[in-house]
């Protein structure tokens, strides 16, 4: 399917959506339903595009958004199926995010919850297979925050498949060291917003995980499923905190090389301790 096809459907499925659920038209609420039709028909295998245009065609699309025409719009049965099901979806993610968050407060009710945000983009690798773009992403943790209380999350009943994905959760937060590095080695020590990262794939931060622990700069003994668990985590977390007007990306060869010098600062540091 064309861009220019893509286009229009979108901004189609974008009206019907906001017509069937009433939702707001605010143009932060349109940019994350746009931003998640269009991520629910990738995840279905329904649209192939590149993140980059993904993130200018959703833009394009709430700019061409009327409200005046929201209440004209039919909705065919195609249309209602799939704006139904994107919203299923949307709710059942919300919906195991803060169930995940509440078997977290149970297991360490001592521990505060400092950023959320970073939290939730932990915690979806765990329930979620599809990279989540930085609208969608943003608009979740809105409702998260809006929605969960770490207090009455004490009392609640938790199911125990929830209560191992927390499990999972708290083993992964243990190598935050390990974490911190291969953020640091990739985009060095400019704030994360002066970069993209949009050549930032799995695989990148898979072979950066395996040469940091290879040159045992750090004593982490971790597994090949939480090894896993941190490269969606890593690759989610750099993703959704991307410009929306990013520097020129970093050639492999100088990922690589930076990573050398941060590895061996960070030793350097670690002998100053």
């Amino acid at each position: 399917m064309a861009n220019n096809d893509i286009e229009r459907s979108l901004l189609s499925n974008l009206t019907a959506y906001v017509k069937k659920f009433e939702t707001q038209n605010s143009p932060e609420e349109l940019l994350a339903i746009a931003s998640s039709i269009l991520t629910f028909q990738q995840k279905q295998g329904i649209i192939e595009i590149a993140s980059t245009e993904a993130e200018e065609l959703v833009q394009q699309v709430v700019n061409g958004f009327n409200a005046k025409a929201v209440a004209d719009s039919i909705i065919d049965s195609t249309t209602d199926t799939l704006i139904q099901n994107v919203n299923h979806w949307k709710s059942t993610l919300e919906s195991q995010v803060i169930q995940v968050l509440r078997a977290y407060v149970q297991k360490l009710p001592s521990v505060e919850i400092a950023n959320l945000p970073d939290m939730v983009s932990s915690i979806l690798p765990l329930v979620e297979g599809m990279q989540i773009p930085k609208l969608a992403f943003d608009s979740l943790v809105r409702q998260v925050e809006s929605k969960f209380n770490a207090q009455a999350a004490i009392a609640q009943i938790i199911d125990p498949q929830v209560m191992a994905i927390a499990d999972k959760l708290i083993d992964s937060l243990k190598f935050s060291d390990l974490e911190d590095l291969v953020k640091t080695s990739l985009l060095g020590d400019q704030q994360l917003f002066n970069h993209t990262v949009e050549n930032i794939t799995e695989s990148l931060v898979n072979v950066q995980i395996s040469k940091i622990l290879g040159s045992n700069v750090l004593q982490v003994n971790i597994d090949a499923d939480a090894q896993q668990l941190m490269v969606k985590q890593v690759t989610l977390k750099l993703n959704i905190m991307q410009s929306s007007s990013p520097a020129p990306s970093k050639s492999a060869e100088e990922i690589s090389t930076q990573m050398d010098s941060e590895i061996e600062r960070f030793k350097a540091s670690r002998k100053l301790e």
